[in-house]
C-alpha cells in the first residue's frame, strides 16, 4: 500500500469534513463495518498520521487534534478542549484548512457556540471566493451548531441551502451528509416519514461504499425517529446496531454522541441490565471529562439506570455548568424527571419539571416529547386552562398560518401567501400543535373551532 499517497487523500479529504476523511481511505470504502480488516485500517490511517504530522506545526496540530476527536474521542478527547483553545490562537486566517479541523474538533468537543462568529466569517469569505467544497463543509458546521442549540428551522434552511449547493457542483458526498442532518432534524421533530425517507436514501448510498460515518448517523436517525413515537423496541435495535451495551468503541462517532437515546430505548424496551451497564461503562471512560453535553447525558444515564437516588442524581445533571447550552437534552432529561417523580407520588415536585420541559419542547417544535410532558402534566393533576387560553398563546404569524392550514392550503401556498417559505411554515406548524393539544394536521380546524369560539382572534 502507498502511505503516502492515503495521506495525501486524507488530509484532502480532512478539510472536506468529517465523513470525506472516512471516505478518502480507499480500504475502508470495500471494509466491512467492523472487524479486523477495519482495525488493521485504521492502524495504518493512524500510522501515517503519526509519521506525517509535525505536532510544532500549526497544521500538523491541528490534524492530529482533528484525528482525535473524530476517530477516538473517548481515549483521546482528553484535555482537547484546552488543546483547541491553544490551536485557535494562533490558527491564521490563510489557513482554511487548519480552521475547518479545528471547527470539526468542536463540534465533537461540543463548542461550536466558542467559535460562531469565526464560523460565520469563513463561510462568507469561503463562499465567495467560490471554494465550494470548503463552503460546503462550514455550512454543514453551521447547521449541526444551529441543531445542538435547539434552532431547528435555521438548521432546515441551512441543510436545504448545502442541499443546493451539492446538486450545483455535483458533491455526492455532502449531499448525503446534509441529508443526514436534515433528517436527524425531521426525527427530533417527530417527523418520521420525512426522517425515513432521508434516512433510507443516505443508508442505500453509503452502506455499499462502507463510509462508517454515515451509516452510523443514519442509525442514530433510526434510533431518535422511534423514540419519538414511542416505538422503544425499533430504537433499541438501532441502538446496537450503532455499539453494543456497554462499549465504546474507537473510531464509532456515534456512540457517545448517542449515549441519551441509547439508554431511553434501553431502559423503556425491557433491557434495564443493558442500559446500567452502557450508563456505567459511560461513566467510567470518562466521557464527562471529554465536553459540556456529554457530562450532561453521562449523568442523566446515570440518573435514568439508578434506584433509590435517582432524584439527586437527575439535580446533578441539570445543574452541571453548560447544561443549557442543549435545550433538547436538558428538557428530555427534566422530562424523564417529571416521570419518575410522578410514579414516586411526589406531584408538585414533577409538575415544576413537567412544566419546564413542556415549555421548551414546545419551543423547540419537539412534538412528540411535548406530547409526553402534557400527558405527564394532565396525569399529575395539572389543568391546561380553557382552549381560548391555547389561542392567546399563538403568535400572531402562528395564528395566521394555522387558520390558512385549516382550510387545507399547504406550505407552499401559505407561504406564497405570507412571503415565508415552505420550511419557515412547517417550523410554525410544529409549535402551533403542541400549543393546541393536536398531533396532526388532521385535527386543526376541530381545534380552531373550540379555540376561536373561547377567543376571537384579534390581529389575523
Amino acid at each position: 500500500m502507498d502511505l503516502s499517497h492515503q495521506w495525501t487523500g486524507i488530509r484532502m479529504a480532512a478539510t472536506a469534513g468529517p465523513t470525506a476523511l472516512a471516505a478518502a481511505r480507499h480500504p475502508l470504502r470495500r471494509a466491512p463495518p467492523a472487524g479486523a480488516r477495519r482495525a488493521t485500517t485504521w492502524t495504518i490511517t493512524e500510522s501515517c498520521v503519526d509519521r506525517f504530522c509535525d505536532p510544532a506545526d500549526p497544521t500538523g496540530s491541528a490534524s492530529l487534534l482533528y484525528r482525535d476527536t473524530w476517530g477516538d474521542v473517548v481515549r483521546r478527547g482528553v484535555g482537547g478542549l484546552e488543546r483547541l483553545r491553544r490551536q485557535f490562537v494562533r490558527a491564521t486566517s490563510d489557513r482554511p484548512w487548519e480552521a475547518m479541523r479545528l471547527l470539526v474538533s468542536a463540534y465533537y468537543l461540543d463548542a461550536l457556540d466558542e467559535f460562531r462568529t469565526l464560523l460565520a466569517r469563513l463561510v462568507a469569505r469561503e463562499g465567495e471566493a467560490g471554494a465550494a467544497g470548503n463552503a460546503m463543509t462550514l455550512l454543514q458546521l453551521v447547521m449541526l451548531d444551529h441543531m445542538g442549540a435547539g434552532r431547528w428551522a435555521d438548521a432546515e434552511q441551512t441543510g436545504q441551502r448545502g442541499l443546493e449547493m451539492t446538486a450545483r457542483h455535483g458533491y455526492a458526498l455532502f449531499a448525503h451528509q446534509f441529508r443526514a442532518f436534515l433528517a436527524m432534524v425531521a426525527a427530533c421533530r417527530g417527523d418520521s416519514d420525512t426522517a425515513d425517507g432521508h434516512r433510507r436514501t443516505v443508508e442505500v448510498w453509503a452502506r455499499p461504499r462502507g463510509i462508517g460515518y454515515l451509516t452510523q448517523y443514519a442509525d442514530a436517525v433510526g434510533m431518535t425517529a422511534a423514540l419519538a413515537r414511542s416505538d422503544y423496541a425499533i430504537a433499541y435495535h438501532f441502538a446496537t446496531n450503532i455499539t453494543a451495551p456497554g462499549e465504546f468503541t474507537a473510531h464509532t462517532q456515534q456512540a457517545p454522541r448517542a449515549l441519551l437515546d441509547f439508554v431511553e430505548a434501553a431502559v423503556r424496551s425491557g433491557h434495564l441490565d443493558e442500559a446500567r451497564r452502557h450508563a456505567r461503562t459511560a461513566l467510567a471512560a470518562g466521557l464527562p471529562a471529554l465536553s459540556p453535553r456529554l457530562a450532561l447525558v453521562t449523568a442523566a444515564a446515570q440518573a435514568m439506570t439508578a434506584q433509590d437516588d435517582a432524584p439527586s442524581l437527575y439535580e446533578h445533571a441539570l445543574a452541571l455548568p453548560g447544561a443549557a447550552l442543549f435545550p433538547f437534552e436538558t428538557a428530555r432529561i427534566r422530562l424523564a424527571y417529571g416521570e419518575r417523580l410522578r410514579r414516586n407520588h411526589e406531584t408538585r415536585a414533577a409538575r415544576e419539571q413537567l412544566e419546564e420541559a413542556l415549555r421548551v419542547l414546545t419551543d423547540l417544535g419537539a412534538l412528540p416529547w411535548a406530547e409526553r410532558a402534557r400527558a405527564e402534566l394532565a396525569a399529575a393533576g395539572a389543568a391546561f386552562g380553557a382552549r381560548g387560553e391555547a389561542w392567546q398563546s399563538l403568535t400572531v404569524q402562528e395564528r395566521q398560518i394555522a387558520q390558512l392550514a385549516a382550510t387545507g392550503l399547504t406550505n407552499k401556498e401559505i407561504g406564497a401567501k405570507l412571503f415565508l417559505s415552505p420550511r419557515t411554515v412547517s417550523s410554525h406548524l410544529y409549535r402551533v400543535f403542541p400549543k393546541l393539544g393536536i398531533t396532526s394536521r388532521a385535527a386543526l380546524r376541530d381545534a380552531l373551532d373550540a379555540d376561536t369560539r373561547a377567543a376571537p382572534p384579534d390581529g389575523v
